[in-house]
């Protein structure tokens, strides 16, 4: 899943640490994709800290949203059903249709709650300014990243750019899409066939819009039994 839907889950704890758990893995990939640490496998580093202990538990609750939605018949359905819609887009590239179809629809699905109301992108993005900064440093050192300066640039950027909120322009989606697509293939989409996947993508939407809150409702009602 990406940011928002993972804030979804969150947003009513109202705690800035949890909420940082919660995304940090994406944030760290995002931000190098070859960085891999495991924090869920020495909790014990962890939890004799209070604001540590809370970036922890939105970790750990990020790994269970994202084991749970993968492995779900709708992340199945809906990709498979959203694979046909783009491979007339992905004709003539490099770009993998299963990659594309994957990353969209948790970017749609993002667009969704927006477009919904459920949320709104400067609730996430004022919970993450008021992180506090030392306690993000001292995690990753303990997660392995011994220099953790180039994540908080990041991070700050991150922050500032506050670019999730531009997903209700679907021409935003293709677009970001497309930049996460020349992450792995340099040539990227091309603007014709962003034109070409911001019209597949309307169209698909029209489907997912009648049943898309049902993954959220069977996330939100394991992550409720698992850590009542």
């Amino acid at each position: 899943m990406n940011f928002l839907s993972h804030f979804y889950f969150e947003r009513k704890a109202n705690d800035a640490q949890r909420t940082l758990g919660s995304v940090l893995p994406d944030l760290l990939r995002n931000m190098d994709r070859d960085i891999r640490v495991f924090p869920e496998k020495e909790p014990e580093k962890y939890l004799k800290d209070e604001k540590l202990a809370k970036i922890y538990k939105g970790w750990i609750r990020h790994i269970e949203t994202d084991r749970i939605f993968h492995n779900s018949v709708f992340f199945i359905d809906k990709t498979q059903q959203l694979k046909a819609h783009l491979m007339p887009v992905v004709a003539n590239t490099q770009v993998r249709g299963s990659f594309l179809s994957h990353i969209a629809l948790e970017l749609l699905l993002d667009r969704q709650l927006l477009k919904d109301s459920w949320l709104h992108e400067d609730d996430f993005y004022n919970q993450l300014s008021q992180i506090d900064k030392e306690s993000l440093k001292l995690f990753l050192n303990l997660t392995g990243i011994e220099d953790p300066s180039s994540f908080i640039i990041f991070f700050n950027s991150f922050i500032t750019d506050k670019y999730l909120g531009s997903y209700r322009n679907m021409t935003q989606v293709a677009y970001a899409l497309d930049q996460i697509c020349r992450r792995f293939w340099p040539k990227g989409l091309g603007e014709h066939k962003k034109t070409q996947l911001t019209e597949a993508l309307n169209d698909y939407e029209i489907e997912l819009a009648h049943n898309y809150k049902s993954i959220f409702n069977e996330i939100s009602d394991y992550l409720t039994k698992k850590h009542a």
